[in-house]
């Protein structure tokens, strides 16, 4: 049985997107995959237990064998770490073991998904360098794209992984900026060579990954919506918002802007602002369905123009933040894969495929094969042994 701990060296450096490409590689080459989130702060209920969400994705996404209960041993909820502190709660430990030995049982190798950094989880004496350890679990670490700052981030998170005695495969690189990504790659492979650490790959960003759906920004914005019952088509809700416009100019500038544009485009403007609705709401209506979703900073609109959006049946929201708060918070929005984007998941596992150094990265994992040795090659191993022994003693 073979484990690997994706780790990272923050939050949000793409340990999921990474774990989908390597569960798919592992596929693809016939192994049977497992995979574990030993500690969640992200969870669902399924059937009134909690799941975290990313063992939710990984099940559905490649059919996994195993229970999501194990998948997903230990959520942290509401006052956890008080009491766990004040001893009214028993650590996790066994849990997680017991749960890791549950999965191996079906299957050929355990991709471990971390939480956060390595120091993750020390409050409960279960960082995820203490629980890399626990599953006896080698470590590969994900740090976003850089030069000085990932370097330092990756050495620091290194040095407790080792202070914990794990072994450390290697790092991969996410998230480099295209524009400088031969060079970055080039200087951080140079790093790693003189330190000991195999960069497995280095993985450019892509613009659609971070890019959230409409359906996102709804929920975790909570916004309200305008004429809510008649959006129940999935492919309304996932289409990807690829840019946000605050229109806060005159309403011809926001029409000589999106008629420029191919990407999927979502108008933020304030309340008060009828001509910019209005000019929206006609783009529209003429065709021009690069624009997904209009929010309204303030209260509703006039009736006239509440009248005219239910014509044009396009997405429009309320919201009580003003309109650059509102842009900020999407552009900030820390978006999770989902199993329904499709299009998402397709280019994460061709990115890891085509960039990966895929025969390093196995060998990494499996190890080289042990030889066989046949009755005379264990004689002359034994022989040479005690000639050896017999040659020091005698010097």
């Amino acid at each position: 049985m073979k484990r690997v701990f994706i780790a990272a060296t923050g939050r949000n450096t793409g340990k999921t997107s990474v774990s989908i490409g390597i569960i798919n590689y592992l596929l693809k080459r016939g192994y049977k995959i497992g995979y574990m989130k030993p500690i969640s702060q992200r969870y669902a209920e399924i059937n009134g237990q909690k799941i975290a969400e990313d063992a939710i994705l990984m099940k559905k996404i490649f059919s996994l064998r195993g229970n999501l209960s194990d998948m997903s041993p230990f959520v942290i909820e509401h006052n956890d770490t008080s009491k766990y502190l004040t001893g009214k709660k028993k650590l996790p430990a066994n849990k997680i073991l017991k749960a890791c030995r549950n999965i191996e049982k079906e299957n050929d190798v355990i991709v471990v998904e971390g939480t956060g950094h390595a120091g993750v989880g020390s409050v409960f004496n279960l960082s995820n360098a203490q629980v890399a350890k626990l599953l006896n679990a080698p470590v590969i670490i994900v740090g976003i794209g850089g030069i000085g700052s990932t370097i330092d981030s990756i050495k620091l998170n290194e040095s407790l992984f080792l202070s914990q005695g794990c072994t450390v495969l290697g790092i991969i690189l996410n998230k480099v900026i295209k524009e400088k990504y031969n060079s970055v790659s080039e200087l951080l492979k140079k790093w790693s060579d003189q330190n000991g650490l195999q960069m497995f790959c280095a993985i450019p960003r892509e613009e659609i990954l971070p890019a959230p759906t409409l359906a996102v920004v709804k929920r975790e914005l909570k916004l309200n919506m305008l004429f809510n019952g008649r959006f129940n088509n999935s492919s309304t809700w996932n289409r990807q918002i690829e840019k946000t416009m605050v229109a806060t100019t005159e309403a011809h500038v926001l029409g000589d802007s999106v008629s420029h544009l191919n990407n999927n485009v979502l108008v933020i403007t304030s309340s008060d602002r009828t001509d910019v609705i209005l000019a929206t709401l006609m783009l529209y209506q003429s065709g021009n369905h690069n624009i997904i979703g209009l929010v309204l900073s303030g209260n509703p609109p006039p009736q006239t123009i509440m009248d005219f959006i239910d014509k044009t049946g396009l997405p429009v929201f309320i919201s009580e933040q003003d309109v650059y708060a509102l842009a900020l918070s999407i552009h900030n929005l820390a978006v999770k894969i989902t199993s329904v984007d499709k299009i998402k998941i397709d280019v994460l596992i061709n990115l890891f495929m085509e960039y990966a150094a895929l025969e390093s990265f196995h060998e990494a994992i499996f190890g080289v094969s042990e030889m066989k040795l046949y009755w005379k090659d264990k004689v002359k191993l034994q022989f040479s042994k005690f000639k050896n022994i017999f040659t020091s003693k005698k010097q």
